[in-house]
């Protein structure tokens, strides 16, 4: 029998709150650019082959370039314990090259300037 009320009042109590809410809340308008879809900028309306802005792609392609260069030295911090000394070192140094040599070039193209 104590369940039983603790439910029902459980129950009541919860009734009591939702109608509080429902009676006290703000009403808001159903604003017509709330309920349209929104994604990466685009308005999801418009036709299909809209051109793209090139400069997205590039920030794009720059990010998935760095993220897989970190991916690279992380681990290769840890192989220091692994191989010989003149190794690694060739190894690391051939590796930031080719990071330092691909950010100049991008760098040389303009890549990382913002033009509209």
């Amino acid at each position: 029998m104590i369940i039983f009320s603790l439910v029902l009042s459980t129950f009541m109590l919860s009734i009591v709150l939702i109608l509080l809410m429902t009676m006290f809340s703000k009403k808001t308008k159903n604003w017509r650019e709330k309920s349209t879809p929104f994604e990466c900028g685009f308005n999801f309306f418009n036709p299909a082959k809209m051109p793209f802005s090139m400069r997205f792609f590039l920030i794009a392609i720059l990010f998935i370039i760095f993220d897989v260069e970190i991916a690279l030295i992380l681990p290769f911090m840890i192989s220091i314990f692994f191989t010989s000394l003149k190794t690694w070192i060739s190894i690391s140094y051939t590796l930031l090259m080719v990071i330092l040599l691909g950010t100049i070039i991008e760098w040389k193209e303009n890549s990382f300037e913002w033009k509209i």
